[in-house]
């Protein structure tokens, strides 16, 4: 466990907290046709001002403020 934690702070990697609301929740799901696990990500990632994610999932191509890199 202490590799990953030195893996982590050499990559300048950060972990972080789901942001919670129902409300933004619903809307990401109704607005971008997406499941709810995918409507959490985009709104934490959203709250945490990030803009660019890893992914394959072709479903966050619908969300006009966040881009996706393969």
């Amino acid at each position: 466990m202490e590799n990953i934690h030195q893996l982590l702070e050499e990559l300048d990697v950060k972990i972080l907290k789901d942001y919670q609301s129902v409300d933004d929740l619903r809307e990401a799901i109704m607005n971008y046709r997406l499941l709810p696990t995918d409507a959490q990500i985009a709104i934490t990632c959203k709250h945490h001002d990030i803009t660019t994610i890893a992914t394959l999932d072709e479903d966050f191509k619908r969300i006009p403020w966040l881009k996706t890199i393969p």
